[in-house]
């Protein structure tokens, strides 16, 4: 059995970042995961300015490198479509003087981003990479914690960080976390060549159809002539109302006049893949007795904008600080370890908490409808929204039903 002092579940962005930070530090850890690099994973494929400022606080030239890398499109804004297809252009407002050469978001498919990270890893010899390792369970003792694969290649650490993804069945033991499925969001993506209209830089879209709010259509411009394109609905609505995701996708596509213009002589190159996403609903306990969850083991996706990597990158991060700090004090106890709870909520709990309270005003498309309108002539409010995208004082003022009055008032 090899032994560790930590141990990362999961190499995804959450598992590998985490795994970065420690070998930075001198801290050494095996860092498993079921599959073989690379492998692809079900995303919409944005890559936020969240990734930029965790990578930059890792490694400045790692971040120059991957803004190189051929398989990204930099990315410089979001278009918000409203039910009554009208829609608004909102650059990213860049407050990060990192670099010029930087943007602030971009745009990349998981089998290449991911396996970026993993080659990075696989350069530093305080990582033990254990490819096709599944952990299926765990076993507590005085020491640490006995992690049980399917292979037969156990592993025992002082501490574990689990980043294995939002079917990990850790979430509920020992996080604790029961999903509902009013916040989990099922999500069906497929690949597309040939779908025109993009913005020139890179903009990401999100298009709300009235049939699927508060959730949404997107389409995401790739490489290549590529797009990844997709639609979400929570599980609850869903079953309620005995809806057919993929129908409904291709429905959208078929007979929604301007994405049919879009789509006219496109062709889908992939397989339609579902997958289901934990939404962050409420402030919980993401931490215990020797372990840490991480990334979407800790529903930690923004429930508007579907944001996932960006909050992984910053719970790899974070958690990879409170191991440090739990071997230096020798200290893995649960009461030690919540401050890894408070310094994630410290840095992402207020988006979080307003996204959640923005997903309300999404649901009313005769108000949403009514905004967009609005916006579309107003340079003002479309500044206003732009800062919002980073600026949690902006975004707390979204989330005021008086702001949505004055808007429609003109002031």
């Amino acid at each position: 059995m090899k032994q560790t002092d930590v141990c990362i579940v999961g190499a995804g962005p959450a598992g590998a970042i985490a795994a970065l930070f420690l070998a930075k530090e001198g801290i050494n850890c095996i860092l498993t995961d079921k599959a073989k690099f690379p492998r692809d994973k079900i995303c919409g494929d944005g890559i936020s300015g969240w990734v930029v400022s965790v990578l930059y606080e890792l490694d400045k030239d790692l971040l120059l490198r991957l803004a190189k890398q051929p398989f990204l499109l930099h990315s410089y804004g979001i278009r918000i479509v409203a039910p009554n297809s009208k829609y608004i252009d909102l650059p990213f407002i860049d407050n990060n003087p990192v670099d010029q050469r930087i943007p602030p978001g971009f745009i990349g498919r998981r089998i290449d981003f991911d396996n970026f990270l993993i080659e990075e890893v696989k350069k530093k010899k305080e990582i033990e990479l254990s490819e096709e390792t599944e952990i299926i369970k765990y076993r507590k003792n005085t020491e640490g914690i006995t992690l049980i694969s399917k292979e037969g290649k156990d592993i025992s650490a002082r501490m574990v960080i689990y980043a294995n993804g939002a079917n990990s069945g850790f979430m509920k033991d020992p996080g604790g976390i029961i999903k509902d499925n009013k916040y989990t969001l099922t999500g069906l993506k497929a690949y597309y060549k040939g779908v025109t209209g993009f913005h020139p830089q890179n903009y990401v879209e999100l298009h709300f159809l009235k049939k699927l709010l508060p959730c949404y259509f997107w389409i995401f411009p790739l490489p290549d002539g590529l797009a990844n394109v997709g639609v979400g609905l929570d599980q609850y609505r869903i079953s309620k109302k005995k809806i057919n995701l993929k129908e409904k996708m291709l429905e959208a596509i078929e007979t929604v006049p301007y994405l049919k213009e879009r789509f006219a002589n496109s062709e889908m190159v992939s397989k339609i893949q579902a997958y289901g996403l934990p939404l962050w609903d409420r402030k919980r306990r993401i931490s215990g007795d020797r372990y840490m969850l991480t990334g979407d083991v800790a529903s930690l996706i923004d429930p508007v904008t579907g944001e996932g990597i960006g909050h992984a990158a910053i719970s790899g991060m974070l958690a990879a600080r409170q191991a440090k700090r739990s071997l230096k004090a020798n200290d893995f106890t649960a009461d030690f370890m919540e401050q890894y709870d408070q310094s994630l909520y410290d840095k992402i709990g207020k988006e979080l908490n307003i996204s959640s309270k923005i997903a309300k005003f999404i649901k009313h498309a005769w108000l949403f409808n009514a905004v967009v309108n609005r916006t579309v002539n107003s340079k003002t409010l479309q500044h206003r929204l732009s800062l919002a995208m980073t600026d949690l004082e902006v975004r707390q003022r979204l989330k005021k039903p008086s702001v949505y009055l004055k808007v429609l008032l003109g002031r």
